[in-house]
């Protein structure tokens, strides 16, 4: 038996962004006790029960009111301030997951290790559904003695000594399969972080130079490092490279080439282009502009040649 035998395949879950009192609202209609966190992507990134949220009371004085009469059953009220928090701020990060294929004792040895009631299983690197702690357990009971097993928190998934023989010592493949699964969804994780972190520094980037001048000195040393370049044979030099999602059409005029691309500038690159039209272009000397990179298809950088040579696509 393996987790698609054993999911809840009408497990609900949402994205990060989802309001919190939509999702405790989740909780107490759902029968699984969890509500998985997933990407956009649909790949598990954290899972949220009842207990995140009551854990805010420690650490949030009261601000807002009292959590629904729907969500609280009998429990100890407490308040949460929902205007500060997001469901990330409430959520378990990372949680342990198991693919499709994993097998039921490497399912309940998980479990075991991590105290978890219910685990999350991903078909390739997309939420399917849930696995229940007792579903697990009565898996690992014989039909006729269901009733005999218990979910008693002291007692061990992997410690019922009439059922010894379904705990061989040997490897599987199935138990590989999912290390594999938990490592590639682990990549995932961290390329999704990885770019996050890029476009947050692209954006950083872009205010940057959006609201910078071209200062004196910075010209002379482009103009410096030009005349280097000559010296070294070269027939243009890179002034100025900048995301393309500075100019005011997000590039397309530089892709084009459209003649009007000067334009779309803003910024530093648009002081660099007005430098050169009023010192450089008498002097003989072209400009061009070029996107430089396509990540995922569309532009990235794009740049400002200053040129003695030969003129580039799109030069002036």
């Amino acid at each position: 038996m393996i987790a698609r035998d054993l999911l809840n395949s009408d497990a609900p879950f949402v994205t990060a962004n989802a309001d919190i009192n939509y999702v405790a609202r989740l909780l107490e209609e759902c029968a699984c006790g969890a509500i998985s966190v997933v990407d956009d992507n649909l790949a598990p990134i954290g899972i949220i029960t009842r207990k995140n949220i009551e854990a805010l009371n420690a650490k949030n004085a009261p601000q807002i009111g009292a959590i629904p009469e729907f969500l609280l059953k009998g429990r100890k009220q407490f308040v949460t301030n929902s205007n500060d928090l997001t469901l990330s701020d409430v959520m378990t990060r990372k949680p342990v997951f198991v693919s499709e294929d994993a097998a039921l004792v490497d399912i309940a040895r998980l479990m075991e290790q991590h105290k978890l009631k219910r685990i999350p299983v991903v078909g390739g690197d997309r939420f399917i559904g849930l696995v229940l702690r007792k579903n697990v357990m009565l898996a690992l009971s014989d039909p006729g003695k269901q009733d005999a097993i218990s979910i008693d928190r002291a007692s061990s998934l992997l410690e019922i000594s009439e059922y010894p023989h379904l705990y061989p010592e040997k490897f599987s493949a199935e138990n590989f399969r999912a290390l594999v699964a938990a490592h590639e969804h682990k990549m995932a994780q961290e390329r999704t972080e990885q770019s996050q972190v890029a476009r947050e520094n692209r954006a950083a980037r872009i205010r940057e130079l959006q609201n910078k001048s071209l200062a004196d000195s910075h010209w002379r040393q482009m103009l410096i490092n030009a005349r280097n370049a000559a010296n070294a044979g070269l027939t243009e030099y890179l002034l100025i490279r900048f995301p393309s999602q500075l100019c005011l059409d997000g590039g397309r005029a530089i892709n084009a080439p459209d003649p009007d691309w000067p334009k779309t500038l803003r910024g530093e690159p648009a002081d660099v282009f007005q430098r050169w039209r009023n010192e450089l272009h008498p002097q003989g000397f072209k400009i061009a502009a070029q996107i430089i990179n396509f990540p995922d298809g569309m532009p990235g950088d794009a740049a400002l040649f200053l040129i003695w040579g030969g003129t580039k696509d799109g030069g002036k």
